[in-house]
């Protein structure tokens, strides 16, 4: 057995990997032309640079693992691949609800604002064009109830939120941590009048791609926040910039965007409702070694013939 790694590792996990691996071979590198040439007949692939490139050349895979949770960008190769793939489903979960609650209290407490008074210098009470407030009592939804919609729910309730979901399939409400649960894009058309805060978890698929568009994005409650941390595409962005104009929707927190890096000219950067962070929301000192903990787990269980964690659904996309 072939394990190609094109993911950056230290030299004491790659060392740790080598053991688990025991006997079999194990080739790391970070050369594309060495990496293609060979994964022509690896058997397992733990992915990092080129990954794209392996997939589609490694025609006698049994199973790779892709670090990172969104795998919109390589959903073609994914489902014609003859692989198990994993990814890190879960890995990711307690920095991107953090990093939600950081965008959302900044915005509801004003804390932008305010930085720029700092800086200026100045000691300034006034807050043009808005207003601080709470959440408690105040209603959530989440657009996308996996394990990072579910660690969002729960640092809501905790802040005495009113939590609301929609997802793709149907589970028992009893098994999820919120009040109440809509399902699909009629669900989703319930859901937003009814939401002081809209966060947006979901996996970017055919089915999400622009899920919020203009008409969604004008039905939410006026004075609503909308918080992304999935992905950009998913929302109608010139909409989005219209109605953060208007003022209908109040405020936005953003860490994801259709074109990365944000382009210069884009509205975004100078409406003073918006707080841009530049994709990441899943990132922490801890980040790099729960990856390479999630692959190894993964690893072993592969050698000892049980079922692994984070397998993608290659129909879902996610």
């Amino acid at each position: 057995m072939k394990l190609l790694i094109t993911y950056e590792l230290t030299p004491q996990q790659l060392e740790q990997v080598r053991l688990t691996a025991r006997e079999h071979l194990i080739f790391y590198t970070q050369e594309r032309e060495l990496a293609i040439s060979e994964a022509k007949d690896a058997d397992i692939a733990l992915l990092g640079a080129f990954a794209r490139e392996i997939l589609e050349t490694a025609t006698n895979l049994k199973w790779a693992h892709i670090p990172w949770t969104g795998v919109d960008n390589l959903l073609e190769p994914i489902r014609k691949s003859p692989a198990v793939i994993t990814c890190g489903k879960g890995v990711f979960d307690a920095p991107m609800a953090d990093h939600v609650f950081a965008l959302l209290l900044a915005l509801t407490r004003q804390i932008h604002t305010f930085i720029r008074y700092q800086i200026a210098g100045v000691w300034k009470r006034e807050i043009p064009n808005g207003q601080l407030t709470d959440l408690w009592g105040k209603t959530m939804g989440i657009l996308g109830l996996g394990s990072v919609g579910r660690e969002v729910a729960k640092r809501a309730a905790t802040f005495g939120m009113r939590v609301l979901a929609v997802k793709r399939r149907p589970t028992a409400i009893s098994q999820e941590p919120v009040d109440g649960l809509f399902l699909g894009y009629e669900g989703l058309r319930l859901m937003l009048p009814e939401c002081d805060v809209v966060v947006i978890t979901a996996a970017l698929t055919p089915q999400t791609r622009y899920l919020l568009g203009r008409n969604e994005l004008a039905s939410m409650k006026k004075g609503a926040i909308l918080i992304n941390v999935a992905r950009g595409s998913i929302v109608d962005e010139r909409a989005l910039v219209e109605l953060l104009q208007s003022g209908h929707i109040a405020g936005l927190g953003i860490d994801v965007f259709e074109n990365e890096p944000l382009p210069q000219e884009s509205p975004l950067w100078r409406l003073p409702n918006v707080i841009i962070t530049p994709h990441v929301g899943g990132l922490s000192e801890r980040t790099k070694q729960r990856v390479f903990e999630r692959f190894l787990e993964n690893l072993q269980k592969f050698m000892a013939g049980e079922q692994l964690v984070g397998i993608i659904d290659k129909e879902a996309g996610y």
